[in-house]
């Protein structure tokens, strides 16, 4: 239910970036310079305009996702890279947006279980985003880093998430698939 206002790309120069930022809307998605670089402007403006209250996650990928206000208007820094920003959108922007438009919170993704048909490991202490496919009713493991490689994910059916607490699942084991599309 929400219109979305795309005034083009901004330059990534401080002062572009401040004033962008200072644009009316609901919620505020920045795609990019998120990151803890010289060159990555976004937290240190959101900071300085209202508040950062979250810059860093234990989440691969999507590790340099940062949220907070401005005044009462959520800002999600989100991650350059494309599957990044997926990431980081399906976790945080996304189920902000739908709770403020009176949707659930929940994925909008039909879902399936399925065994995998190799091991999918993972790091204790981090949330990780594996894209998968599903191959003769399993599922094969495509990526969990790469964040930069789109075509980890426009080649996914769909990504399974391995919890923080999990070094992951072994083959076999039946998994929990998120459906980037019915399939």
């Amino acid at each position: 239910g929400g219109e979305a206002i795309f005034e083009g790309i901004v330059a990534d120069q401080p002062e572009a970036i401040e004033n962008a930022l200072k644009d009316p809307a609901d919620v505020i998605l920045v795609s990019g310079g998120s990151s803890v670089g010289l060159e990555d402007h976004a937290p240190r403006i959101l900071a300085k305009l209202g508040t950062l209250s979250i810059h860093g996650i234990a989440i691969r990928p999507s590790s340099p996702t940062g949220m907070g206000l401005i005044g009462e208007t959520p800002v999600f820094l989100l991650p350059g890279n494309p599957v990044s920003c997926l990431c980081a959108y399906d976790f945080f922007a996304g189920r902000a947006i739908r709770a403020l438009g009176g949707r659930s919170r929940d994925w909008p993704y039909a879902t399936v279980t399925r065994p995998l048909r190799r091991k999918l490991v993972s790091q204790v202490g981090r949330v990780d985003y594996a894209r998968v496919t599903l191959i003769d009713d399993a599922v094969e493991p495509l990526a969990i880093g790469g964040a930069s490689v789109l075509s980890s994910t426009t080649r996914a059916h769909g990504f399974v998430v391995i919890d923080a607490d999990s070094e992951g699942f072994a083959a076999d084991s039946p998994v929990h698939v998120y459906l980037y599309d019915s399939w």
